[in-house]
Parts: structure tokens; C-alpha cells; sequence
């Protein structure tokens, strides 16, 4: 059936664009997920239906995944991870055969696909469809939850070449080292679990939007990354590649990783424990809160809440930098509190104006060295504020 649609022209017709999409979806890169086919084909068909409009996340997942109406993206987000796995598929489809006369692609922030001559190379193309919506532009500005299900090992970008700035930042220096090793970043998110322990498909709100920016960075930066989610990571794969891990307050590798640093998350046998806070008030930790413990001062900080609000109102946490001589890699881990802690803490790799607030306190060699720092974040609703830096440690 042949489809009218406003995005025919000389250079870009209908027929062409339903063509390319068949064999898009017949090509090695998609004809193992039948997902990424679907996906792929509704933003497609609705945009040259002249229907981008109506490119929306709860109409994907009520279109494509058959959700129902109780879907709520606020909580979880199946479509941005297809999404972000289809970027990932149409970025190595062309990556393998870049003489295409088309090229579709679905900008990062947005679900409505870019449908254009490849060919053309003016400095700024106009797209043939409709752009996003406002809305969708301010896409970074929401917090979710993402769904983990069985999305294992996704590859990033296929190129090894970092792309730097003209500019070399701090941010720059921070990550030359995991560049320079050309080994794709892991990045880690542990699922959640059932109240009887049992694991869930689940991630937390926080760890689920640090990956995306992530992945939105080393995109950017042209670097590969994989994706895993599970209960534990094993030694094994921590010591073939750098690696980020994101939450985790309770696993085992968080409490391995930070049991002899400075600032660490208040192990179990610390539970119960009076100890000054900020405020210098007294602070008793309740069995089962969680807090983080300056371990030179005793200094406590932890997560504030006020019912009957059902998330906190104010929460911390740690960003490590480890030269990690266990593995013989980098490691980053972000961990809050509560999940926004582990957001804001894992904001400070990827913004320059938030690394930059870190590099106000750190030594002139400080390239070469570990770090910790805590941050606070206050919290409204499910959206935390830019993290705030409280405290610091090089060494």
C-alpha cells in the first residue's frame, strides 16, 4: 500500500524511505531483535503519515510493547532503553555500508527519526520531517526509571576514536586516561530487588538516567561502551576494561571498593551509631537507613525525608575516581544514598560546569590521583537538583 505522505520529494520520496527501512531491518544489525524492528518502523511509518506529533513515549509503549494505559513513563522506561539500543543499531548499520543515498537516524532527546539524503553534505541539513516537539527537546530534563529486562552487553559506538573538544577542560583530562586504553567502558547498573530478596527486572530511577547520560557522552566522544545490568559484577570482567558502576548501595562490590576509603557508605556493624552531622547536631542511624560516614571525622550525612512524601526531600552521594590496582583499570562509581544521590553523583563526569566545581578543591597533579567527593542533592518530586559539592579527597 503505497502511503501519502508530506516528506515526498525529489530528493527524499515515500517509496525510497520504505525501501531503506526493509533493508534496515533485514540487515544483521536489526534481524535478531524483533523490538528494535518494530520500534524502528512505527517512529518511521508515523513520520512520513505525517503523525510526528504523535511520536510519543506512552504511544510507543502502548503501540509497540502493548502496554496498557497505566503505563507511566515517569517510572519506567522500556522505550528509552530500545531507543537508545536502536541509535546504537542504526549507528553500526551505516558504520558497516556509509554509501546509503539514505540515512535515518533518531536524535538523541528525541523519538521522531531524521529521514534525509545522505548524500548532501551542507553544513546544516534541514530535516525532512517534523522536528520534536518542545517537549521532547527538554527530554533531559526528566528522571526515570528504566527497564532492565534482558538488555545484556549492549555495544556503544563503533568508533575507537575519542572526539575532544577544541578546548582541552578538566572533563577532557578526566577522561583522557579511559580513552587512551580504547577498551569499551562498562557501564554497570545492579537490578533491584523484592523484598524477600528475590531480583526484580527493575532499576533504580537515578542509575537508569546516569546511564543515559553516559551513553548520550561516550556517543558524543565517538567511544564504545557496554551495558550490563544484573546482581554482581566478577572480577573477571572488572579487569578487562575500565568500568562505571552506578548504585548500588548494598552490593558487594560498592562495599569492597569503598571499605578502606575516606568516605564510604555506613556498613552494617556501624548501624545504630550516635555521630555528628552537618548541622553538628546529634544523629541516631536507625537500623536499616542509609548514610554515608566521613570516616577521618565521623561526620554523617544522610538522606532526609518528610512524610508523606514517598521519595526524599534531600539526598547525598559519592563519585569515586579509582586507579584501581586490584583490576588494573579505571573505575568510576557513583553511589547515593537513595537513587537521585547516585544521579547527581555521576552528573559530575559528564557536565564541565559540575567537574569544574570539583577541580576548585583539587591539587595541581591531581590528574594522576584517586578521588572521592559527596554531593547533595534536594529533591522535587522524582527530579534532584544540580548536585551540590560537600565534601572532597584526592590522594
Amino acid at each position: 500500500m503505497k502511503l501519502e505522505s508530506p516528506v515526498d520529494s525529489p530528493e527524499v520520496s515515500t517509496g525510497s524511505v520504505l525501501e531503506h527501512l526493509d533493508g534496515i531491518c533485514a540487515s544483521p544489525f536489526f534481524i535478531s531483535s524483533k523490538r528494535c524492528q518494530q520500534f524502528l518502523r512505527y517512529v518511521v511509518l508515523e513520520t512520513i503519515n505525517g503523525r510526528a506529533e504523535q511520536i510519543k513515549e506512552r504511544n510507543i509503549a502502548h503501540e509497540v510493547f502493548g502496554k496498557g494505559s497505566n503505563f507511566e513513563p515517569g517510572e519506567y522506561s522500556l522505550v528509552r532503553v530500545k531507543a537508545g539500543e536502536v541509535r546504537k543499531r542504526l549507528s553500526e548499520y551505516y558504520a558497516s555500508a556509509p554509501e546509503h543515498g539514505l540515512r535515518i537516524e533518531l536524535p538523541v532527546g528525541s523519538y521522531v527519526p531524521r529521514i534525509q539524503n545522505s548524500r548532501e553534505t551542507p553544513p546544516a541539513v534541514e530535516p525532512v520531517v517534523a522536528a520534536a516537539s518542545s517537549a521532547q527537546k527538554a527530554f533531559d530534563r526528566r528522571r526515570f526509571g528504566w527497564l532492565a529486562g534482558g538488555t545484556l552487553g549492549i555495544l556503544g559506538a563503533a568508533s575507537l576514536v575519542p572526539l575532544y573538544r577544541r578546548k582541552t577542560e578538566p572533563l577532557d583530562l578526566l577522561w583522557r586516561p579511559v580513552f587512551a586504553t580504547k577498551a569499551p567502558l562498562l557501564i554497570f547498573i545492579p537490578v533491584m530487588r523484592e523484598r524477600d530478596g528475590d531480583l526484580t527486572e527493575w532499576v533504580g530511577i537515578g542509575p537508569a538516567a546516569a546511564m543515559r547520560r553516559a551513553a548520550d557522552f561516550l556517543t558524543e566522544h565517538h567511544y564504545p561502551y557496554h551495558l550490563r545490568f544484573g546482581a554482581e559484577l566478577t572480577f573477571a570482567q572488572l579487569r578487562e576494561q575500565p568500568s562505571l558502576l552506578l548504585g548500588g548501595y548494598d552490593v558487594d562490590w560498592t562495599l569492597r571498593m569503598t571499605r578502606d576509603l575516606r568516605f564510604v557508605p555506613l556498613p552494617s556493624k556501624e548501624i545504630g551509631k550516635q555521630a555528628f552531622i552537618e548541622t553538628g547536631e546529634r544523629a541516631f542511624i536507625e537500623t536499616g537507613e542509609r548514610a554515608f560516614i566521613d570516616r577521618q571525622t565521623n561526620q554523617i550525612w544522610k538522606p532526609v525525608q518528610h512524610p508523606p512524601n514517598p521519595y526524599v526531600d534531600v539526598d547525598y552521594g559519592i563519585l569515586c575516581r579509582l586507579f584501581d590496582s586490584t583490576t588494573g583499570q579505571i573505575v568510576f562509581l557513583a553511589v547515593g544514598t537513595q537513587t537521585f544521590g547516585t544521579e547527581g553523583a555521576a552528573n559530575l563526569l559528564f557536565y564541565p560546569e559540575l567537574f569544574s566545581s570539583l577541580m576548585k578543591q583539587a591539587p595541581s597533579n591531581w590528574e594522576t590521583k584517586n578521588f572521592q567527593a559527596v554531593i547533595r542533592v534536594s529533591v522535587i518530586g522524582t527530579t534532584p537538583s544540580t548536585p551540590q559539592l560537600v565534601a572532597s579527597y584526592f590522594w
